[in-house]
């Protein structure tokens, strides 16, 4: 995105500097680069303009198709935010990802920005999260969220969780699309490790009868203390598939134990 729109602006750069400015002259071409960054900035303005007033004809009605305007738009606002903010994402693992969207997606929670990072990079694999309601609430971009296929979590009531975990399930069997979740429920603050997991996430790996694949992502605190400035690296990898065969029979307690301990190990290598 970040490429099209600097084409765009170098564009109308030189149509301003070809039309209405003195070639001969010097400060035509001191002012060139200056212009090209106004533009720039000014087509980005324009980008989240459209994003804003476009929210007011979403509906809030959950999707049964996410191949639609609204997660494109999404998806592509996120690339060029992470464009603008200098995040650049190395990804390993991706193609052990079932292309069906036909699986639970797990990983650690460190930031706000971990969702955002598995979105755009599993963004052809029909990944959609079950995300904490205050999420789908965002002003603006909550409705983009919610038609992307995200399922809002309600922490703090059990009647509500379960309604999300089913909904969930549905998602996936439906082949809407597959789901992710942080079985830590919060973001991990500490700095280290994972949080205690609640099991109760990989019963929609259960319910809907799919692989769990488990993924890490480093540095994405990192974001905001970069954002505009240097440029942060972000390392997100998928260690693991776990084929459902393996899950059947086991317990959502001994499915926890089993992917915190791939987690843990994981993190510790890094």
């Amino acid at each position: 995105m970040l490429q099209l729109y600097w084409s765009i602006a170098a564009l109308i750069d030189f149509l301003i500097v070809y039309n209405l400015m003195p070639l001969s002259s010097v400060w035509t071409w001191v002012a060139v680069i200056p212009m090209h960054v106004l533009i720039l900035a000014i087509l980005c303005g324009l980008h989240l303009l459209f994003l804003i007033v476009f929210s007011f004809v979403i509906d809030e009605e959950d999707v049964t198709d996410i191949h639609n305007i609204y997660r494109t738009l999404l998806l592509y606002s996120l690339k060029l935010y992470f464009q603008l903010a200098g995040v650049k994402i190395k990804a390993t693992g991706v193609e052990k990802v079932p292309d069906d969207g036909k699986f639970l997606l797990v990983g650690n929670h460190i930031s706000s920005y971990d969702p955002m990072v598995a979105l755009w990079t599993l963004r052809k694999k029909n990944l959609a999260f079950v995300s904490k309601k205050e999420n789908l609430q965002i002003k603006f971009g909550g409705k983009y969220i919610r038609k992307s296929g995200c399922i809002g979590l309600d922490r703090e009531n059990n009647r509500e969780a379960v309604k999300a975990i089913n909904a969930a399930v549905k998602n996936i069997t439906d082949g809407v699309c597959a789901m992710g979740i942080y079985p830590e429920g919060w973001v991990n603050k500490t700095g280290e490790g994972l949080l205690p997991f609640r099991n109760g996430s990989f019963k929609i790996a259960k319910k809907a009868k799919v692989p769990i694949v488990v993924a890490v992502v480093n540095n994405t605190r990192e974001i905001d203390k970069n954002r505009f400035r240097r440029r942060t690296e972000i390392r997100f990898n998928i260690i693991d598939v776990i084929p459902y065969e393996e899950i059947a029979d086991l317990k959502t307690s001994e499915i926890s134990d089993m992917v915190y301990e791939k987690m843990y190990n994981a993190l510790e290598k890094k």
